[in-house]
């Protein structure tokens, strides 16, 4: 278990190690965090978001549909403004996956099959404004559209009851740091293979690679731990707490 005063020791010691770490590094998971399933109010909050951004923008989308091809129906053209909604969230949520692979594997293990839920529900989309035309269908597949590709990364919950906003911070922090550690992996193997072999400069950068890889490793490792440490591992270890 890490308590809070390490975690926040730790975080501050990576900062004046690398400081360069925690700036313009954002990750586009986990901006809420909450305890249980829906235990409190706030929890509401990116379903309140969801229906500002997503449904306002199928009712412009469906308006410029329907003036653009007047032989589609009403149902029709809110259909594929739901449609392209589901492409946008198909095209940007691997982006999010990638992000977590490299900073939180507990949460990469929870939602890596998201692309496909996704894939699964833009298909019956497909399917029913060509054949079905079914308003109660449509409403159900935005709906689990939303959950999938927006509401589940945007809030995290499952939080254990001794959780408090600074654990939610410092996790969140060095979620950021392991991501930075990727990519100074990543830019490191750049300049290894642009580099001459047998030269310093090669000898040099693949040095400074295996420092990199123990780092981003050493990070990942250490934001387990704090998921552990904060969180129910998964929704069985929850109800058991619950009962």
């Amino acid at each position: 278990m890490i308590k809070t005063q390490q975690a926040t020791q730790y975080l501050q010691q990576l900062e004046q190690q690398y400081p360069q770490a925690f700036k313009r590094n954002f990750l586009l998971y986990g901006q809420l965090k909450a305890k249980g399933l829906l235990d409190e109010l706030k929890e509401f909050i990116p379903w309140i978001l969801a229906m500002m951004i997503f449904v306002s923008t199928a009712f412009a989308l469906g308006s410029l549909v329907e003036s653009s091809f007047p032989r589609f129906d009403q149902t029709q053209t809110f259909g594929i403004a739901i449609l392209c909604i589901m492409l946008f969230l198909m095209f940007t949520v691997p982006l999010i996956i990638k992000q977590m692979k490299h900073s939180s594997t507990h949460l990469y293990q929870q939602l890596s099959n998201t692309p496909m839920k996704l894939a699964v529900l833009i298909v019956l989309q497909t399917l029913n404004i060509a054949y079905l035309d079914s308003s109660l269908l449509q409403g159900l597949l935005f709906f689990f559209a939303l959950s999938f590709g927006f509401i589940k990364f945007y809030k995290e919950n499952m939080f254990r009851e001794s959780a408090s906003n600074i654990d939610y911070y410092n996790l969140q922090q060095i979620r950021r740091v392991c991501f930075w550690s990727y990519k100074q992996v990543i830019k490191t193997k750049i300049r290894l293979t642009l580099s001459k072999k047998d030269t310093d400069q090669y000898e040099a950068l693949q040095q400074k690679l295996v420092k990199d890889l123990d780092l981003h490793l050493k990070l990942l490792k250490y934001e387990n731990k704090m998921s552990q440490s904060y969180k129910f591992v998964d929704l069985d270890e929850y109800v058991d707490h619950m009962l």
